[in-house]
């Protein structure tokens, strides 16, 4: 029955973020949609945006916004292993962030056998286009920055800035002043 409502949450979700929710008129309703769906006014979602449980359902499964989040296009968020977003971050195109893998050792493909783990991405994040986003990734520190096309395939330290397939760290960028 689980399954059902996850395809359901999906298939409303696509529809939602569809080209015709960026009329005026109906763009309301998508911001309502999410408002409701999500539990929160701050994010801001474009089109083909998908932000649901891809795995099995746990007690862990679900999303939280801290704050601001912009939300460009042909997005996926697995929130299988649960996620937490804080404030003013942004998620460029084509982004793929995953919390669950598939355990193959010692087990039959067939038998679906998954492992979950939560992420947590601080605040004033940038995750620029193509980035995929694997389940062994568990924190991206505050003000990071993950570049275009990068594999992220480990935690994140404040200030850094990612690259490359598996992303390594390539320079910290300045701290941000605190600003009360």
């Amino acid at each position: 029955m689980n399954s059902f409502i996850y395809k359901i949450d999906y298939i409303s979700q696509k529809f939602f973020t569809s080209l015709l929710f960026t009329i005026p008129v109906l763009k309301s309703i998508k911001i309502l949609f999410h408002r409701i769906r999500f539990n929160t006014g701050n994010i801001n979602i474009s089109t083909d945006v998908v932000i649901t449980n891809f795995d099995k359902p746990n007690p862990s499964s679900g999303i939280i916004f801290h704050g601001n989040c912009i939300l460009s296009r042909h997005i996926e968020i697995d929130i299988s292993g649960g996620v937490e977003i804080g404030n003013n971050v942004c998620i460029s195109d084509k982004v793929t962030i995953q919390t669950h893998k598939h355990e193959f050792d010692g087990f039959s493909i067939f038998d679906n056998i998954t492992s979950q783990s939560p992420l947590r991405i601080e605040d004033e994040v940038w995750i620029c286009n193509n980035v995929i986003i694997t389940e062994s990734v568990k924190h991206i520190g505050k003000g990071a920055i993950i570049s275009s096309g990068a594999v992220l395939t480990k935690d994140v330290e404040p200030y850094s800035v990612m690259a490359g397939i598996p992303a390594k760290h390539i320079k910290y960028r300045k701290e941000i002043p605190y600003e009360p």
